[in-house]
């Protein structure tokens, strides 16, 4: 029976996730020579009761046999004639994390089974590390060397969002800071050989060449890779050891800047909850999860009782998020059961299919005002474009991160699993936000001073001010 794909929307979590298990390749192997499929569960929405294992039939129309094939025989071939003893799990773990960053996707990794749970926590709200939300972004760039240059790709790692009371925000780490380095480590994020390249391509002097040559080898000598970075800021100290804050470098806005941020577990509210002004009810989920969008429910009814006359939902910094307990908010306020599509792949063709909402809608019939911001992200981008089709909200603040990414979590028997990627939202209109984000009907650049304050958070007051002439329109 082929594997029932259940989808959930997740965000790239500062989880520290590396790609390799050993697990999965001895079931590799296993599966090619006995020839059986390989039990996989995929977890519903990331919650804790996961779906029935399928076993996928085999599909005579596919050629990967041969594929397998050829890597069981070089796995076999390494491990028995390489000239050293070999660990089999660290080869194993290797070619696992060499796999899925083949894909270039950030969004797809290999976790083992105490990643996979230290996931699952931070879906919850329980996050470890510094407190905040990372991606990898790429950016085209130019190296110049002498009076030329050279296009230069770059891999950064980026915050999305920090946690609300998290060392991350205690240490003032913001929103769109570059991690440069920890520890004076090197956060590797370009060929440190591109300078060399580059010289010779203009056939420089033998010196000049060898000088790029030492200062590249330097910087390699004292970095670390992005998912070595990653680890770092997600995970607390291990018993025993000196629980150090982390010295980190970061760029922010054309400046260079050295923070030092402690790491702890810290525990995000799903969602806070106020009226504004005796009229204006204010909402603000930290987290798109199952216990969100039952405190979201609790909410709004209360504040429709209190005689609310408007809503402001305020996603700004909303990293973290599951797709039906987004779809279960969006039933509360959306007017039409499609809120978004889905684009996916079927062989070499793209496809769209509708994403409805899994009940008939209850619309709230107020005017509804959205706060946005760079850190919003992935599901909470696709909360906010779809109240702005079919909830006919505004949208105020800055644009939003551009992850449009449709992601599915898959646990083996053994609770180690993968995220992968499996199809991209986009607009019930059929609206692209990937890579471009959602863009607000009013940009508002200041950032608060006082977040969720009257007076003290621009993009607020602009919003209650929007929410007064409505009030005055009806």
């Amino acid at each position: 029976m082929r594997t029932k794909l259940m989808r959930g929307g997740l965000t790239v979590l500062a989880l520290g996730l590396m790609f390799a298990s050993g697990w999965l390749t001895r079931n590799l192997i296993a599966t090619y020579s006995l020839k059986r499929g390989s039990e996989v569960v995929v977890q519903r929405d990331f919650a804790p009761a996961l779906a029935d294992a399928r076993t996928p039939a085999p599909n005579p129309k596919v050629s990967e046999p041969s594929m397998v094939n050829l890597y069981y025989r070089v796995y076999s071939l390494v491990r028995d004639e390489y000239v050293e003893p070999v660990d089999a799990n660290k080869l194993a773990y290797g070619s696992l994390d060499a796999l899925f960053a083949s894909l270039n996707d950030p969004r797809s990794q290999f976790l083992r089974p105490e990643q996979r749970e230290q996931f699952a926590r931070a879906l919850n709200g329980e996050i470890q590390g510094v407190g905040a939300v990372l991606s990898v972004v790429n950016r085209k760039t130019t190296l110049k060397v002498g009076d030329e240059t050279a296009p230069l790709e770059q891999s950064l790692l980026q915050v999305v969002a920090v946690a609300p009371g998290a060392p991350a925000a205690k240490a003032g780490l913001k929103q769109g800071d570059i991690i440069d380095s920890i520890n004076d480590q090197w956060v590797i994020s370009e060929d440190p050989f591109a300078e060399i390249a580059q010289l010779q391509r203009m056939h420089s002097p033998r010196e000049q060449i060898r000088q790029a040559q030492d200062r590249a080898r330097q910087r390699l000598q004292n970095s670390m890779t992005i998912s070595d970075a990653i680890q770092q800021l997600s995970q607390n100290p291990k018993d025993g050891q000196e629980a150090k804050p982390l010295r980190l470098t970061i760029k922010r806005g054309g400046q260079t800047l050295k923070l030092e941020v402690a790491r702890a577990t810290t525990k995000v509210r799903p969602l806070e909850y106020r009226m504004l002004q005796g009229k204006w009810g204010y909402l603000r989920p930290n987290l798109l999860n199952a216990a969100a969008s039952r405190e979201f429910a609790n909410a709004l009814r209360t504040l429709k009782q209190g005689g609310a006359k408007g809503l402001v939902i305020d996603l700004r910094g909303a990293a973290i998020g599951q797709q039906e307990p987004a779809l279960q908010i969006l039933s509360l306020l959306a007017a039409k059961r499609q809120v978004a599509q889905v684009e996916y792949r079927e062989g070499k063709r793209y496809k769209t299919r509708p994403l409805n909402l899994s009940k008939a809608p209850q619309p709230a019939n107020l005017p509804i005002a959205v706060l946005v911001d760079r850190g919003t992200y992935n599901v909470a981008e696709l909360t906010a474009l779809a109240l702005k089709q079919t909830a006919k909200a505004r949208l105020f603040g800055m644009p939003t991160f551009g992850d449009a990414s449709q992601t599915s979590l898959y646990q083996f028997k053994d609770g180690s699993g993968f995220t992968l990627t499996v199809g991209r939202y986009l607009g019930a209109d059929g609206a692209k936000f990937h890579q471009r984000g959602v863009q607000p009907d009013e940009r508002i650049a200041a950032e608060p001073r006082m977040r969720g304050q009257l007076g003290g958070d621009p993009v607020l007051d602009r919003a209650v001010k929007w929410l007064a002439t409505q009030e005055k329109k009806s």
